[in-house]
């Protein structure tokens, strides 16, 4: 879709890991994110060491190209304002919440699919106050 993700995982124990995902998109016109960095927590439900279902907190440094327009009437002047402005490379950090499933065969190739939304904390009149994460991940566990 116009990235590619690159992730590590640190499993702690049968039912948790730690770890990050890094997102760089090759398409800018495709994709507005620059890129983004994203630590997380991650706790299984699975019957297998580390698999199945699971429930994520993430950290989220992103970096994202934004153009804003916005207008308002003003009656007392009877007067349309308009304002747009156009910022390269802001950066925000998020957190958030996601969820998916982890599939591993016998020889421990890796099918993975999730999906999180965090918010960014900082620079909240923007348009990426509100930050998705996800996709479908293919490994290999070792």
């Amino acid at each position: 879709m116009g990235a590619i993700e690159v992730d590590y995982q640190y499993l702690l124990n049968e039912e948790s890991a730690i770890g990050v995902d890094l997102l760089f998109p090759f398409d800018d016109e495709t994709i507005d994110v620059n890129y983004y960095v994203a630590p997380y927590y991650r706790q299984y439900f699975g019957k297998k060491y580390a698999t199945g279902f699971f429930v994520e907190a993430f950290g989220m440094l992103n970096s994202v190209d934004d153009y804003t327009y916005r207008s308002y009437y003003d009656e007392s002047t009877d007067t349309y304002f308009s304002n747009s402005r156009y910022d390269d490379n802001l950066v925000d950090f998020a957190l958030g919440i996601g969820t998916g499933v982890k599939l591993i065969t016998k020889r421990g190739f890796i099918v993975e699919i999730d999906l999180g939304i965090g918010r960014n904390l900082f620079n909240n009149d923007r348009d990426f106050t509100i930050f998705g994460k996800g996709g479908i991940n293919l490994g290999y566990r070792f």
